[in-house]
């Protein structure tokens, strides 16, 4: 029983390197994928598209143009690759694991996601910033 726990311990270890490597930040680790559409506290008129984890698809909405929440992607195809099929397995909590060590330093107000493949993509104003963050 001792090799087997100390197997697991190790293994989450891994887990949570191999998160860090990627460059996740630390705070909330919940899904910003499961948050509702959020039109933010501004009067314009920003096409955007959110996650709808109940219909467990992407569906555009009228966005402020600021404010609002991290459930917010500027095209179809960036809410589908951080939230799509992957994100179907939402009982593996990767956030927690790949989400947890740093900041990305050039936006730091950009919303980690890390659904089910435990690799972290940042998200700043509805675009994927990710190979961004350190450059």
């Amino acid at each position: 029983m001792m090799k087997t726990g100390m197997f697991g311990l190790f293994l989450a270890l891994a887990v949570v390197c191999v998160g860090a490597s990627y460059g996740c930040a630390p705070g909330s680790v919940r899904n910003p994928c499961r948050l509702p559409p959020d039109a933010g506290n501004c009067r314009g008129i920003c096409p955007r598209w959110y996650y709808d984890a109940r219909l467990r698809s992407c569906r555009s909405f009228n966005y402020g143009c600021c404010g609002g929440n991290a459930n917010n992607f500027k095209t179809r195809r960036l809410c589908e690759d951080v939230c799509g099929e992957d994100f179907a397995c939402a009982d593996v909590d990767c956030d927690v694991l790949a989400c947890t060590t740093q900041t990305c330093p050039n936006f730091p107000k950009a919303t980690c996601f890390a659904p089910c493949r435990c690799l972290s993509v940042w998200i700043y104003n509805g675009e994927d910033v990710t190979d961004r963050c350190y450059i």
